[in-house]
């Protein structure tokens, strides 16, 4: 594919230096004002401000810069299977937004037969699929793939939380964990590992500056399971472990629960305050969500 050429303003260039800091690369030419390598893609930004993207990837690069340029992307792609066909690794999560539940993420290794296994099932949108459907399919992958499930729940979630660390924080190692978890299972080298993107890779990788092993070349894409069929069987298994979890936890409060956090929610956490005590909260909310005042003038309310 021949690179793709981008002309971009002074404020672009700006989020793009940021953006590409911890995969830079040294340059002694005085043309070029930062060169970068991204996992499938070299980037190359001039003094004229035109940047060259190229490689395997660089549509989904400069797809990240310019609606104009994903537009015209999209229209000359519109007939050819975007889904990356060789093996890799995925990594997404499950309950992250929930103010119940825990915080559920799923690593995920695929062969190029596990790919076409995947686009067999003919998902377009997973939000769109319902419970049922979410369990169908892990049942249909769950024994064939290799992957890593890692459960934070919500008592160890909390302690993180009062110890400094922040949600996108306590995800960046929780991800870092388990993709270092399948790279151990798989016993070969896969180059392309790709995550749900959730912060900037600068910010990512300046949490994980503390950690023993870090995978360092990761791809972050947005949207990534409609490509990257491994996040897509990641999101399916962490969503099916996170129904599992949900399903005991309402089995063992005895009363019916709600996902994400809105008023709703809030009744039913002050439910489970009044029954059996505030401490409870620590147990099965994150508490650090905006929720638990509101749940507390309910339970001073009553």
């Amino acid at each position: 594919m021949e690179p793709i050429i981008l002309k971009v303003e002074d404020s672009t260039l700006e989020k793009m230096k940021k953006y590409y800091d911890s995969q830079m690369v040294p340059v002694d030419d005085t043309n070029l004002i930062f060169k970068a390598h991204a996992i499938g893609c070299d980037i190359v930004a001039r003094v004229d401000k035109t940047i060259e993207f190229s490689g395997q990837n660089a549509v989904q690069e400069a797809k990240h810069w310019s609606k104009k340029i994903a537009k015209e992307l999209a229209k000359i792609t519109s007939t050819i299977d975007d889904v990356f066909s060789y093996h890799h690794i995925g990594c997404a999560e499950t309950g992250s937004s929930d103010y119940l539940g825990p915080i559920c993420i799923v690593a995920c290794y695929v062969s190029e037969d596990d790919v076409r296994l995947l686009k067999e099932l003919k998902i377009n949108d997973i939000s769109t699929l319902s419970n049922q459907d979410i369990v169908n399919c892990a049942k249909l992958i769950k024994d064939r793939l290799i992957y890593s499930l890692l459960i934070l729940d919500n008592s160890h979630y909390n302690k993180m939380v009062q110890e400094g660390f922040n949600q996108a924080n306590i995800k960046a190692k929780l991800y870092n964990q388990a993709t270092v978890n399948v790279m151990q299972k798989v016993k070969q080298n896969v180059k392309v590992k790709v995550i749900n993107q959730f912060v900037s890779p600068k910010t990512y990788f300046n949490y994980l500056k503390n950690e023993v092993i870090v995978v360092k070349d990761l791809m972050f894409e947005t949207n990534a399971e409609e490509k990257y069929m491994a996040v897509l069987a990641a999101e399916i298994l962490s969503r099916y472990a996170y129904l599992q979890y949900y399903a005991n936890m309402t089995k063992s409060l005895k009363m019916n629960l709600c996902r994400g956090t809105s008023a709703n929610v809030d009744a039913v956490a002050a439910k489970i305050a009044m029954k059996y005590g505030e401490k409870m909260l620590t147990k099965v909310a994150k508490l650090n969500f905006t929720n638990t005042k509101r749940v507390k003038a309910l339970i001073s309310d009553k």
